[in-house]
């Protein structure tokens, strides 16, 4: 896989992402994600995202 082929999955996944927390907001759900960054056995970062999902009342 080439570096064009990558850039254009991470912009198809923040697009669908970007969809999903929008109808997420539509059914009155929060949520909120947070950020970690690893460093692999390889010593390359690998950046973790972790969401929180709560019901507004």
């Amino acid at each position: 896989m080439n570096d064009e082929d990558l850039a254009k999955q991470v912009r198809d996944a923040v697009a669908t992402l970007n969809e999903v927390l929008t109808q997420a907001a539509r059914h009155s759900l929060a949520v909120t994600l947070r950020t970690t960054a690893h460093q692999t056995t390889n010593g390359v970062e690998q950046v973790v995202v972790e969401a929180r999902i709560l019901k507004q009342l």
